[in-house]
């Protein structure tokens, strides 16, 4: 059920009238899209941003469950009205980022409006100018305050449980960890003593509060080690004997809680460790695989497919979870153009994988894949294709004249973005690998400022082929390439073909390959 204007009307009468007017076009702009869309679970999310800026980029994160993340940027116009269609089949949390970032809660055949003050980078601020209408607004309402609760709570307080990690050894975290636990049980309740929140938002806000506690159990042990500059193998830290197990009595999953997409992915991606607990139990001392003191699982790349499935299907007992992991793992493998354990592995994803909306989705991903796979000269060409009236293709017509017969190796990064600088050092050291080689290193600085732009070439000394994208190029050139996140890389041959995307090209792993193609 839609909302009708009457209804909407009434709702907003306090509003201001600018606010009304935009949402009232929204609405009529989303009914006729949905009276003639083919798609049944179209989900339409249209709002305002109040101080838009056009340099600051706008996008949504869907974390969507046992597959790979999706990026969606919004039509918007100059006066900050934006409009998205999103496909869903189930019920799905979705992060909307600008300056800082909240989420919303969506629907199959949603139409929600969210509006919002773009001005500030504080995100209790930001979330304290939220207005919502359309379907969903109460649950999205409540949502809202949920969230201005929580971030301004000690539960967001990293530092502290920083220095807790530090400083804490297992069993005295555990006790921090409790604590921290019961805390967040008294935020939910004056969450639902002061707002009366329906249903559905107490069950998300209940869920999320329970976030943290399991978090940091997951996150303990390489944050000790980190903190503490401890090696993964030194065995002067040793994760006790069920420490994991607590990990269980968030068990069993709820299709209820899928809205809480983002707390179930880490969640779920986290639960290997209760799995090698378990592994580590049966003491086998004659395998290829070894369970390090902090728990984590090293085993030979040629049985890790192997040992990680079966080992998903022995110990997980919630078939919910069970099937969101092996999912996980198929769609981890797409993203490395790996298609092998998919195809191998058929009685395990048919035997466990149920849900048609994880089933089906991963199918497709298989088919893109290893068409991209199998077929990369079609793959090059489609995207060529689609660049001809793109804003960036000025950019990778200039980079692929300049270098001809060449290696292209490209990199995509951004001025806030720890990870892509991380990997800068890596970058110089295989351009110093292949100097005078038939290999080009080219560097897409996309959604920065032009001033951090500069003093970070300069800071780095890279050498390559440097170019500034404006915020209209970086939104085409991610849409284009499907760019998820980044850092974010393409390979390409001497021929012009885009042989491998994806964020895990960093430098040194793609050493060899570039190696080959070069011979």
């Amino acid at each position: 059920m839609f909302v009708t204007v009457p209804k909407i009307a009434l709702a907003l009468k306090t509003h201001k009238k600018e606010l009304f007017t935009t949402y009232l076009l929204a609405l009529l702009w989303t009914c006729c899209t949905i009276c003639s869309a083919k798609e049944a679970e179209k989900t339409i999310l249209t709002g305002k941003i109040a101080h838009y800026d056009s340099a600051v980029p706008f996008s949504m994160v869907l974390h969507r469950l046992g597959l790979s993340s999706l990026t969606i940027y919004p039509k918007v116009n100059d006066k900050g009205d934006f409009y998205a269609e999103i496909d869903l089949d189930i019920p799905t949390q979705i992060w909307i980022t600008y300056r800082t970032n909240f989420s919303v809660v969506l629907h199959p055949r949603d139409s929600l409006w969210v509006a919002f003050d773009g001005n500030t980078n504080q995100r209790t601020t930001l979330l304290s100018t939220i207005q919502f209408a359309g379907t969903a607004a109460v649950t999205n309402t409540h949502i809202a305050q949920f969230q201005r609760l929580y971030y301004a709570s000690e539960l967001s307080d990293h530092n502290k449980n920083y220095q807790a990690v530090k400083n804490y050894d297992p069993v005295q975290y555990m006790r921090f960890n409790d604590s921290i636990r019961q805390k967040g049980k008294a935020l939910y309740e004056q969450f639902v003593n002061s707002y009366s929140p329906n249903e559905e938002s107490k069950k998300w806000a209940l869920f999320e509060s329970e976030n943290p506690y399991y978090e940091h159990i997951v996150f303990y042990a390489t944050d000790h080690q980190s903190a503490n500059n401890l090696g993964l193998m030194d065995t002067a830290f040793v994760i006790p004997k069920g420490f994991y197990e607590k990990l269980a009595q968030r068990l069993p999953l709820q299709k209820e809680n899928l809205a809480n997409t983002n707390s179930i992915l880490t969640f779920s991606s986290f639960f290997k460790l209760y799995i090698n607990e378990k592994l580590n139990a049966l003491g086998r001392k004659d395998s290829d695989w070894f369970i390090t003191p902090s728990g984590e699982l090293l085993v030979p790349k040629a049985i890790a497919d192997s040992v990680v499935l079966h080992s998903i299907v022995d110990f997980v007992s919630d078939p919910l979870l069970r099937e969101i992991m092996i999912s996980h793992h198929f769609s981890k493998a797409f993203q490395k153009q790996d298609i092998k354990p998919y195809e191998k592995f058929h009685a395990i994803r048919t035997k466990y994988i149920k849900s048609p909306y994880l089933r089906n989705l991963l199918q497709q991903e298989y088919l893109t894949t290893k068409s991209r796979v199998e077929h990369p000269e079609l793959n090059s060409r489609g995207i060529f294709k689609e660049m001809q009236s793109s804003p960036v293709k000025g950019i990778m017509d200039d980079i692929l004249l300049s270098n001809k017969r060449k290696v292209i190796y490209i990199d995509f990064w951004a001025t806030w973005c720890a990870p892509c600088l991380s990997e800068f050092p890596n970058s110089k050291q295989i351009e110093a690998y292949f100097h005078n080689k038939d290999v080009s290193f080219v560097y897409l600085c996309l959604d920065s400022d032009f001033d951090k732009y500069k003093a970070t070439i300069s800071r780095y000394d890279l050498g390559g082929q440097h170019y500034f994208l404006s915020a209209k190029q970086s939104s085409a050139i991610r849409e284009l390439f499907n760019a998820n996140g980044i850092p974010f890389y393409i390979l390409i041959d001497k021929d012009g073909r885009i042989l491998e995307t994806g964020n895990h090209l960093r430098p040194l792993s793609v050493k060899d390959q570039i190696n080959k193609l070069i011979q």
